[in-house]
């Protein structure tokens, strides 16, 4: 789950709440299993307190600790670890204005093998990963 997947659901103005909310429906029917990061969880509170306001922010964390609650929804920590190697990932792509977070969940898809990205942002076009829900 991408910063931008999380502000979808979230976000009724925003132009991929539709799918996005059609699409978790469905990964949460199917029991689909998540994985997000603290880092990208961090992005979203801080752009949907800023964005949308607190109350908005709230919401978000009642939703993540619902789905981790479910169990539908793991948490990854950036470790110094996994900082280095997303260190690497964003210098070494200087043709591409990736996010450092980004980069972080570059990282982290590879590791857990995750093949479909649920979010909006190219950039994980780029690095070899689909994106859903296709808009």
């Amino acid at each position: 789950m991408d910063t931008g997947g999380w502000i979808a659901l979230m976000v009724r103005d925003d132009r991929y709440y539709r799918p996005a909310t059609l699409y978790y429906r469905e990964l949460s029917a199917s029991r689909t299993s998540l994985w997000s990061s603290n880092y990208v969880l961090s992005e979203t509170y801080t752009r949907l307190r800023y964005d949308a306001g607190l109350q908005f922010a709230k919401a978000f964390h009642v939703i993540i600790e619902e789905a981790r609650a479910a169990r539908r929804l793991q948490i990854e920590w950036v470790s110094p670890e996994l900082d280095q190697e997303a260190w690497r990932v964003f210098s070494e792509y200087d043709d591409h204005a990736f996010s450092f977070v980004d980069c972080t969940s570059f990282v982290i898809a590879r590791r857990v093998r995750a093949d479909v990205v649920f979010g909006f942002d190219s950039s994980f076009r780029t690095m070899g990963f689909v994106l859903a829900p296709v808009t």
